[in-house]
């Protein structure tokens, strides 16, 4: 039976990306896992690997607009033929989501309707003030391409025609919600109004914590971040206390066996989530290497699907960037996420007397359809005292 090839999901903020290339010709042999295609989205370039060994059957068109989910092509047996999609003229639903083809010209989008733009289109038009609805597509399907808004730049008198017009208002920089922001957007959105989000703080010491990153700087040959040691506390927390590492799904509370702890990154076109897979098992050096790992793909657009599968909770790291306390919201439809802030030297009570210190911030954002306040508490109060606990430390050596 042929074997469908289709859009994966590339994180929670992004739904869809534009097919850049094939990188097999059909009727290829290939092997399962062998790259087969390109796809861009706001965020990176990724290549989709063969899901099966067999024949390379592509449907989609280099510069398709493809939803997550949506149909690309095939992977065939000897002598099979292909399942006829659509009639035979575009690709159809695919699970239940749209791929937009370039098989043939699309009218034109309604002013104020959805427009269809590359990533790169888009960003041009907002660096020189360019409506995007006053531009007329030439790319697959009538989509904005770059050569279109460089066309309009290298043409002033055409350019001024379609800028964004003055209004009577203060002079400002307009930038379309569009993209990964839109994304963001609609993503936060969703899940603000979906989930019972819920805040809880503390101020924990962590004389401790900064101690053990020096030693383990020495045991490992470079010092980790920040980040692995807090995967790896939030990891043994949920581990203890589990009842978080959760989510919903239509009428039921589901409870991951497996603890895969994201960690945002600040990538140049936006916030992504890669994920440490089994963080309460894995050894904190791997931890430590995966951390350094992704976050440098992330931050040069060479992150895979596979890196941004599976997480079942997160932490966001603000204090790296002075940040005391922040309000983390929750990354889709996980219950869980926690807020780091930063480490500074401050006044604590020890023993009775008032001396110097370093402390943090730590913010947990919990979904309270999943739980009440008492267990998000005891999950905080977890990494809290890992936090303060020198064997803990040691036991990551």
């Amino acid at each position: 039976m042929a074997r469908a090839i289709v859009m994966p999901s590339m994180g929670m903020y992004t739904e869809e990306g534009v097919l850049t290339a094939w990188l097999r010709p059909g009727g290829t042999r290939v092997a399962m896992g062998d790259p087969v295609a390109e796809i861009t989205t706001e965020k990176a370039t990724f290549e989709i690997p063969a899901p099966e060994e067999g024949i390379l059957h592509p449907l989609a068109t280099i510069g398709t607009s493809l939803r997550v989910e949506a149909l690309m092509g095939y992977i065939l047996r000897n002598g099979e033929t292909a399942p006829v999609v659509g009639g035979g003229a575009s690709i159809a639903q695919t699970s239940g989501v749209l791929a937009e083809t370039s098989s043939g010209p699309k009218p034109d989008a309604p002013s104020g309707g959805l427009l269809r733009a590359s990533p790169v289109a888009k960003k041009l038009a907002a660096q020189h003030g360019i409506n995007l609805q006053q531009v007329k597509g030439t790319g697959p399907g009538g989509r904005i391409v770059e050569a279109d808004i460089l066309a309009l730049v290298s043409n002033p008198a055409t350019a001024e025609q379609a800028s964004v017009p003055a209004a009577d208002k203060p002079a400002a920089d307009r930038v379309p919600l569009a993209g990964l922001r839109r994304s963001l957007a609609d993503r936060l959105r969703a899940t603000l109004s979906t989930a019972a989000s819920t805040t809880l703080t503390r101020e924990v010491h962590a004389d401790i914590l900064v101690a053990a990153r020096r030693t383990l700087s020495g045991k490992l040959g470079q010092a980790p971040s920040f980040d692995s040691l807090f995967i790896k506390l939030f990891a043994a927390a949920l581990h203890e206390r589990p009842q978080l590492n959760a989510t919903i799904e239509n009428d039921h509370i589901v409870r991951f066996k497996e603890i895969n702890v994201g960690f945002a990154v600040a990538a140049p076109n936006g916030l992504i989530v890669p994920v440490i897979h089994n963080a309460n098992s894995a050894s904190f050096s791997e931890i430590a290497r995966a951390v350094k790992d992704l976050a440098d793909r992330a931050l040069t657009s060479r992150l895979q699907p596979a890196h941004l599968e599976g997480g079942t909770a997160t932490i966001s790291n603000l204090g790296v960037h002075g940040i005391d306390a922040f309000t983390p919201i929750l990354n889709g439809s996980q219950a869980a996420i926690l807020g780091i802030g930063r480490i500074a030297t401050r006044p604590v009570v020890r023993g009775g007397q008032l001396v110097v210190g370093q402390t943090c911030v730590l913010s947990l954002t919990f979904d309270h359809r999943v739980a009440d306040g008492a267990p998000a508490a005891l999950l905080l109060d977890a990494v809290a005292r890992r936090m303060t606990d020198e064997s803990f430390f040691h036991s990551l050596v």
